[in-house]
């Protein structure tokens, strides 16, 4: 294999690295990658425009080729986006190669960065968070309704062992699921059965180059160790396809679950539109533990506005919180649940919910729970971000008959409001906006919490 350093940094270690090889023929066929989308398909609409993330890696090279032939076939539009997480001087360099590449190729291109101070531990899974932000991001700001990602069957057994190793639950096992959803967004991954070599020869069948990271051989990540595992597993006879037979087990147990699940929540579970959720304990007692481990992922998932499933460890503390007959309440994946009489109350925690500065109207989906068009062109020092005790208190001074309102007082806490530099200045849910002469022109036009109606695939 041939091997061209794009770049070699100061201490003579080679940087991101471009590489072809010498012609195989394994590669994907367009007609093969049209038969694994098809069960996904119908979630991009014909002459819709998707996006696919783009690293400029062998795995997202072939899918970026691939998808742009079946987008073409299709009469969809596809966009290729690229994050420059900023961790290394090469990654400006590393972009405009692929830039290169997808401009040769006649496919648009975006190059997404990730500002600010970066964390100086867990430095994987913020990159992770802020990649996944930047492209949901994008796609809301573009109304692309669909990201397409390149995790192949390698990545899902790497996850099955690392979940292992913690000793996950049946949703964790079950691993990355097809299509998901992320911030409003269809999240698609099609090449969950297809190895990283049959990626690369796709790009050797189509002399395209792609980038090595040498990050990914890092050995301080955990998940570089698994992938070594996986390697040594494979020389030993065991290969990723017998772990991808286990992970779809596990998946089927997690869909045959889900179903119930789904229609517990349906029937059992009353959602307000506030964001917040009310159920009969007894009911929810009566249910097998394994069916209410289920459930309470579903819930968190629904109310909490996490990607990811709590560990499961934390799920069996919560089981045994619920069946007490003296229930103490608890707080699990972002939520609280508190009870009062026979009724469990499920709501957003306020620890971790997000703000952000409005400068002018817009639409976005604000902590992956609410869906919020804002208008107006004036927002200087404008900020999203929840209620807060602050902020409850100083609208109860201005409009005290709030105080005999129904609404839980945590949820209230939880609330989208606007703020700027004399205080809140809207709060949609209760009907709240400050009245004066120097009153912001920015108004929430629309507040929709995102799971009003829950069933849906939310599994990860």
């Amino acid at each position: 294999m041939l091997q061209q350093t794009l770049k070699s940094s100061s201490s003579g270690k080679l940087d991101a690295q471009v590489v072809n090889s010498p012609r195989l023929n394994n590669a994907i066929s367009a007609q093969e990658f049209a038969n694994l989308l098809a069960p996904i398909a119908d979630l991009i609409s014909k002459n819709d425009q998707f996006a696919v993330a783009v690293s400029g890696g062998a795995d997202s090279m072939a899918l970026c080729l691939l998808a742009d032939q079946w987008a073409k076939s299709q009469g969809c539009q596809m966009v290729a986006l690229t994050v420059d997480h900023g961790l290394r001087s090469e990654a400006a360099a590393e972009t405009q190669t692929v830039a290169g590449w997808l401009a040769a190729c006649g496919i648009e291109h975006h190059v997404l960065h990730w500002q600010g101070d970066k964390p100086a531990s867990g430095i994987q899974a913020a990159a992770r968070e802020a990649r996944y932000q930047l492209m949901t991001d994008w796609c809301q700001t573009n109304n692309v309704s669909a990201l397409m990602t390149a995790h192949h069957l390698e990545d899902q057994v790497e996850t099955f062992l690392l979940r292992a190793e913690r000793g996950s639950g049946v949703d964790g096992l079950a691993c990355m699921a097809a299509e998901t959803e992320v911030s409003g967004i269809k999240l698609l991954r099609p090449l969950l059965a297809v190895s990283k070599n049959r990626l690369r020869e796709t790009l050797i069948a189509s002399d395209q180059n792609w980038l090595e990271d040498p990050s990914n051989q890092n050995p301080a990540y955990r998940r570089t160790k698994m992938r070594k595992l996986v390697n040594a597993l494979e020389q030993r006879g065991l290969d990723a396809s017998r772990f991808g037979t286990l992970v779809d087990h596990f998946s089927d147990l997690r869909n045959s679950t889900g179903e119930i699940v789904s229609v517990f929540v349906d029937q059992v579970v009353q959602i307000f539109p506030e964001g917040y959720a009310v159920v009969q304990g007894d009911v929810f007692r009566q249910m097998p533990e394994p069916i209410i481990e289920r459930i309470l992922v579903r819930l968190t998932k629904v109310f909490g506005g996490k990607t990811y499933p709590p560990r499961r460890d934390r799920l069996l503390r919560a089981v045994m919180n619920l069946k007490k007959s003296e229930f103490p309440g608890f707080t699990l994946g972002g939520c609280r649940f508190t009870g009062k009489s026979n009724e469990i109350m499920i709501c957003r925690e306020m620890r971790g919910i997000s703000s952000q500065q409005i400068g002018s109207g817009a639409n976005l989906v604000w902590d992956n729970l609410f869906d919020i068009e804002i208008s107006g062109t004036r927002g200087n020092d404008v900020l999203l971000a929840p209620l807060g005790k602050k902020g409850w208190a100083e609208i109860l001074q201005k409009s005290p008959e709030l105080k005999d309102i129904s609404l839980p007082y945590p949820v209230r806490l939880t609330l989208p409001a606007l703020f700027d530099l004399q205080g809140v200045f809207e709060v949609p849910h209760l009907n709240f906006r400050r009245e004066g002469r120097e009153i912001n022109r920015l108004r929430i036009v629309r507040a929709e919490f995102l799971n009003i109606s829950p069933i849906k695939n939310l599994s990860k």
